[in-house]
């Protein structure tokens, strides 16, 4: 790296960070809890490291660590086409491809959706496709779909206007349509209550390549917040409990380099 990142901690207290957005007052609710997540996350990994957060505006993030603008980038998808020019933490939050239901629907996967329609998002490309084709893998046809134009319309389109069975769509979607429905949907589960997923993406982060000692502060933070418990509440705006990540924890003191990870000053 250009300049390594730890000594500049210690020294200036400050932590530059990519990532961070200034969404408009209409944004989606996905896309502000999204955020909030990501702004409360590297928040509290710098009060445990005891410096503070100073956003680093700029529409590629990743691309603001490799350049030495930024330490850090949150809410980037790991990419080996990045890999000779960020290094990346471990993933923090899952989301992709899931399905909405009613709550009371006799409904346990594509198959059992022949004849029936399928809301999916306008802004959603290739869904339809893939559904189609999952189906059909389940001997089963389903074509029709129903195009909801705004995410916040999905449970009104199958609860009130009854125009789709059911909804397949991106994780960070549904959630806020399940948790306004008063338990009327939920999203669809196996028969051990493990999530049903039909495609997985991954969030972490972005730190400079080969700054050893930084991307070790990073993984031992998250992994000290997933021991004391105190990740899964900041993930919760976005993830059920059952698909929050599994760290691997090493033993030993919860120091490193000087900074205390318990979050425990003095």
């Amino acid at each position: 790296p250009r300049q390594y990142v730890v000594p500049n901690l210690q020294s200036a207290r400050v932590v530059r960070v990519a990532g961070l957005r200034d969404l408009p007052a209409d944004a989606p609710e996905s896309q502000r809890r999204l955020d909030g997540v990501n702004r409360a996350l590297i928040n509290a990994m710098a009060m445990r490291w005891n410096v503070t957060v100073q956003p680093v505006p700029g529409d590629d993030p990743a691309q603001l660590v490799a350049d030495g603008q930024a330490d850090i980038a949150i809410g980037v998808t790991p990419d080996w086409n990045a890999a000779d020019r960020v290094d990346f933490s471990s993933y923090y939050l899952l989301h992709g491809l899931r399905m909405m239901l009613r709550s009371d629907a006799q409904i346990g996967g594509l198959g059992d959706l022949r004849g029936q329609i399928v809301g999916v998002f306008q802004d959603e490309s290739g869904v339809s496709q893939l559904v189609t084709q999952l189906a059909a893998d389940q001997r089963a046809v389903v074509d029709d779909f129903f195009i909801i134009l705004r995410e916040q319309d999905a449970a009104y389109t199958m609860l009130v206007d009854n125009n789709a069975r059911v909804v397949i769509g991106d994780s960070l979607r549904l959630m806020p349509n399940v948790e306004g429905s008063d338990g009327a949907l939920q999203l669809l589960t196996d028969a051990d209550g493990r999530a049903v997923w039909y495609s997985r993406q991954y969030f972490g982060m972005a730190v400079p390549r080969n700054d050893i000692d930084f991307r070790l502060l990073v993984e031992y933070t998250l992994q000290e917040m997933a021991r004391d418990g105190s990740l899964l509440p900041i993930l919760q705006p976005v993830m059920y409990p059952q698909d929050a990540p599994l760290f691997e924890y090493y033993p030993g003191p919860t120091q490193y380099l000087g900074f205390n990870l318990s979050g425990l000053q003095g």
